[in-house]
């Protein structure tokens, strides 16, 4: 065993050489190159990371991450070597060692086990090296890095441990490390505790950074706090906590979370949020926070735990606002499939606006034929309640329109939604209404619609009336043309009758010759 141990420490330390190897010669042939500076910079740092992600390959760092922190000592001492030869105008060298520095910061600080003390001391030197180097070249990239390699350990500076136990040292211990580690190294311990589970800890250092007065209230801090409590307090707590925040500072924070591809982040922000606008019925940016949480629940969960969820999130709600833009984005994310659960809503709605204002209720009216365009009887009952919430002469002709269509027969098994669903929605319809015309022909129904006009009936009277005279004057019309064509001649002068009988015979036409003698007495 002692054996193996010995003889992965040696082939280590020969790859480290080799690594090194390959970096000098890197440096040697950007050094003399007869290229442009711009150009042999460029090169030079490609050929770099081509190097760094070759190297790195051989490595399993779950299994053993130590030859990847030799691999970094050496590449970023090579690094701050080869920058006196490196064009400083070249953006290639500001990004390398960002990403470079970036990169290391990242995997010290996933390292499960303790760096051996000699390593961590060769990690440290050539750290401090390096940063010498590129200050004196103007590059502080490394400034971060430093931080933390001026540290012990990673996770080992005791102001630090006793944050992270919740057992707050002095103020300013604790302002002084702040300043030391600054917000990217501390942004990334958060992040790392986050994504090992370590919730708790990363909320108190989040809210320690976040009012830490230097930071300036960086939202990053407040955010991944916020991500925190999600996670760990009750939903009560959680309420209390946002309820000062403004929903643009909100959505700026799900935008920056998305951004950083942490979309579980950005649902649990976003869905905290979204609970408190239904249960105080803010319609503040509500259309934003529920369009952002519908595309980011349809992209981490199934079509059903969506609509699960929207259910859910409906009953929280008190405001028909709030309910018809779910009903919106179920529409769009999952159509048809989600006709059920937006009729359900529109029957939550209907019972929510029976309180609330006329546009309310016309507007459920007119979103239930809209998601139910070929069922006449829904269609009839809606336009009947907008009608009977603000009875106008457009209401009632609209009414009277689809009054006077056939009725239709309707087969359960084509029904778009379970026929009992499709009856609540009729009974929280008819709920509304002053009368049942369940068994009433139009007639009797126009008779009641017209009783709740006022003086509004006495208009659909007159178009009633003119309709009726058009009708009629078209009638005539029709009559007088079909009787063009028979030529009559009045004349009015009378002719006497002949009196002698054979004048009278020849007087009269042939087929009256019988009828002639009716008139002998005359």
């Amino acid at each position: 065993m002692a054996e193996e141990e010995a003889e992965k420490e040696y082939n280590r330390r020969e790859e480290t050489v080799a690594l090194r190897k390959r970096f000098q010669e890197l440096t040697t042939v950007l050094r003399d190159s007869a290229d442009s500076a711009l150009n042999a910079s460029a090169n030079f740092c490609h050929e770099f990371c081509q190097i760094l992600v070759e190297h790195g390959g051989q490595w399993k760092s779950e299994e053993d991450p130590l030859p990847l922190l030799e691999m970094y000592t050496v590449a970023i001492l090579c690094f701050a070597e080869a920058t006196p030869f490196l064009f400083p105008e070249c953006e290639h060298v500001t990004v390398v060692l960002e990403k470079l520095a970036l990169s290391c910061l990242d995997f010290l600080l996933s390292l499960s086990e303790n760096v051996p003390s000699a390593l961590w001391e060769e990690f440290q030197s050539s750290v401090k090296v390096a940063h010498g180097i590129l200050q004196g070249n103007g590059n502080l990239q490394l400034n971060t890095l430093l931080a933390l390699a001026n540290e012990t350990g990673i996770w080992t500076n005791t102001t630090l441990c006793h944050i992270l136990s919740n057992n707050m040292p002095d103020v300013e211990k604790v302002h002084e490390l702040l300043a030391q580690e600054g917000p990217t190294l501390l942004d990334m311990r958060i992040k790392h505790l986050i994504k090992q589970k370590c919730v708790e800890k990363a909320a108190v250092l989040a809210k320690t950074c976040a009012e830490f007065p230097e930071f300036g209230g960086k939202k990053n801090f407040k955010q991944n706090y916020l991500v925190c409590l999600c996670e760990t307090v009750s939903q009560q707590e959680l309420m209390q906590e946002i309820k000062e925040i403004d929903c643009k500072d909100a959505l700026d924070m799900i935008c920056n979370l998305e951004s950083e591809e942490n979309e579980k982040g950005a649902l649990s922000l976003c869905t905290a949020f979204f609970k408190r606008q239904l249960l105080q019925g803010d319609a503040y940016c509500a259309w934003e926070l529920t369009l952002f949480w519908s595309k980011l629940l349809i992209r981490l969960e199934s079509a059903q735990a969506f609509m699960d969820q929207c259910r859910l999130l409906a009953q929280l709600s008190g405001s028909v606002y709030h309910i018809l833009l779910l009903i919106k984005v179920i529409q769009a994310e999952v159509q048809d499939e989600g006709l059920p659960v937006c009729i359900e809503m529109c029957i939550q709605a209907l019972n929510i606006g029976v309180s609330d204002s006329e546009d309310c209720n016309t507007t459920i009216c007119k979103t239930i034929s809209c998601l139910l365009p070929l069922d006449l009887e829904v269609k009839r009952a809606c336009q009947l309640t907008e009608f009977l919430v603000k009875p106008t002469v457009d209401s009632y002709y609209a009414v009277e329109t689809l009054f006077n269509e056939p009725d239709q027969k309707l087969e359960e098994e084509s029904l778009p939604i379970p026929n009992s669903l499709r009856c609540d929605l009729l009974l929280a319809l008819k709920t509304q209404w002053p009368f049942d015309p369940e068994f009433w022909d139009w007639k009797t129904l126009k008779r009641h619609c017209l009783g709740l006009m006022g003086e509004e009936a006495s208009i659909v009277s007159s178009i009633d009336k003119l309709n009726d005279s058009e009708e009629n004057e078209g009638l005539l019309d029709a009559d007088d043309n079909d009787f063009k064509h028979l030529d009559f001649t009045l004349s009015p002068t009378r002719v006497p009758w002949p009196q002698d009988s054979e004048a009278r015979t020849e007087a009269c036409p042939r087929w009256y010759f019988p009828l002639s003698n009716m008139y002998e007495d005359i």
